[in-house]
């Protein structure tokens, strides 16, 4: 069954932070692989909301073999508190230029919850995507979704305090990290390590930025 994708991700802030990335911007929009970034500088930090591309009745038509009786229920506004709001697809940027170093896609965004089966009922409706896995590494437990080119990543964890979900952070890939992380320096990124996926390294964006959200940069 077709399910909705990520293509935008709308966050609290000025641009300059995001730029020292890497990413370029026109206006207070980049874009990353398939993904819109949009920065909206009187609001808060952090992410506001998540742009979702909902199934079409083509999509339905197509999958059900010429019928079309799926019952799409009302558009989206929250997966268990945390905002989402529909938009229209966005043209991809191929590897943001032949640079290495560039961003290329957003690998995943994460989203923090008091209650993982709770939300992640709430993510399966709101997305119409099946849940893909469910982690156990306690005290934390990690639910999976797909959603287009971006995994989307529900945590479970005592050190939530709020009742219902929040966006927290996201994670984009480059294409050469220990490069990126060079270039960048130690006083704007934490060395590469080895991260939870074999074989692939991720390093974090240090809070001294001054994103407002939690950021790390990780190999494809």
């Amino acid at each position: 069954m077709p399910s909705a994708r990520v293509a935008e991700i709308v966050l609290g802030g000025t641009v300059e932070p995001w730029e020292r990335l890497g990413i370029f911007f026109s206006g207070n929009a980049a874009v990353i692989g398939d993904v819109r970034l949009r920065c909206i500088p009187f609001l808060s930090p952090g992410i506001q909301s998540i742009g979702l591309v909902l199934p079409t009745d083509d999509d339905h038509q197509h999958d059900h073999e010429g019928t079309c009786d799926h019952d799409h229920g009302p558009t989206p506004s929250i997966i268990d508190g945390a905002p989402v709001h529909v938009c229209e697809p966005v043209d991809a940027v191929s590897g943001m230029g032949a640079s290495l170093l560039a961003p290329r896609s957003i690998d995943h965004v994460v989203l923090m919850t008091n209650d993982l089966e709770r939300t992640c009922g709430a993510a399966e409706r709101a997305t119409q995507a099946p849940l893909k896995r469910v982690r156990e590494a306690p005290p934390v437990r990690q639910g999976f979704f797909r959603l287009g080119s971006v995994i989307l990543e529900v945590v479970e964890s005592p050190a939530v305090t709020h009742t219902g979900a929040k966006w927290w952070g996201l994670v984009v890939t480059v294409g050469d990290l220990h490069a990126a992380c060079e270039r960048l320096g130690g006083d704007v990124i934490s060395a590469p390590k080895a991260a939870v996926q074999p074989g692939r390294f991720i390093a974090t964006v240090r809070n001294e930025v001054g994103l407002g959200v939690p950021v790390a940069l990780m190999t494809p």
